[in-house]
């Protein structure tokens, strides 16, 4: 005897509700989505540096000294971490030495000078340029990029989407950007500026995204359906409460009314 659909329930009964889950991604382990998702959250967030980084320093850096590092579009104030610190290259000590018969910087302003035949007039007719430091090129790098980090919000509220995600995406961002940025540079991030930033940064990114992602899980995770029919009306009957066969792992069953229990 086929079960019956319909439901009678007492009419001062309290209305009762079902709270039916939404449809969600299925998770497990999928390298090519995961590796996708990694490869496409770094592309974005060097597209939003190169975005907004450009108009930060047309407006607070020196355009004559900003000239000398090849202008607000330099890919050098995108990898290398040395920009943060407001000097130029060649005023922090790198890992590889000119060639000989070089005469580099440090042998024009210092002790050195007199063996490479640089002197005041040769300096003050320009042929060494000797660029002082712009402190205000490293707080709009710094600006720049805090607020690329606060654009990446939005990358991982629609493209990583769990919560549970965020953290790990973020992080990984980071160690990223350390890689290209050592090896672009030659040398591993010693300023503590560099290191403020990107922490400081990272962590709003992570508290935000994750407020974010899980007040949206709260809101659409669940539907609320008022489950209660009127005196005189037929239940609504819910498609994943649908009465009839159901087969499971142990077997088959069929549900029946509570009344033949």
């Amino acid at each position: 005897m086929p079960p019956a659909a319909r439901l009678s329930l007492p009419s001062r009964r309290p209305p009762s509700f079902s709270l039916a889950p939404a449809q969600f991604r299925v998770q497990g382990w999928d390298p090519v989505l995961i590796i996708s998702q990694i490869v496409a959250f770094q592309a974005l967030h060097y597209l939003a540096l190169a975005l907004v980084l450009p108009v930060f320093l047309s407006l607070f850096a020196s355009p004559d000294l900003l000239a000398y590092e090849g202008g607000p579009s330099s890919l050098a104030l995108v990898m290398d971490w040395r920009a943060f610190t407001g000097r130029t290259v060649s005023s922090i000590p790198a890992t590889r030495t000119l060639q000989p018969g070089l005469a580099g910087l440090a042998a024009a302003t210092g002790g050195v000078a007199a063996e490479a035949k640089v002197d005041a007039a040769e300096l003050a007719r320009g042929v060494v340029r000797v660029m002082e430091w712009d402190s205000a090129r490293g707080w709009a790098v710094a600006l720049g990029w805090v607020s690329a980090s606060m654009i990446d919000i939005s990358y991982l509220y629609y493209l990583i989407r769990r919560p549970t995600h965020i953290l790990d995406f973020s992080l990984t961002l980071v160690f990223n950007h350390l890689i290209l940025t050592t090896y672009y540079a030659h040398a591993f991030p010693t300023a503590f500026f560099f290191w403020f930033v990107l922490a400081t940064s990272t962590i709003a990114q992570i508290v935000l995204a994750e407020q974010l992602c899980v007040k949206r899980e709260m809101r659409d995770g669940f539907s609320v359906a008022d489950m209660t029919p009127q005196i005189g009306e037929r239940a609504r009957m819910d498609s994943d409460l649908e009465l009839g066969q159901v087969k499971t792992g142990g077997g088959e069953y069929e549900r029946v009314p509570g009344e033949e229990r």
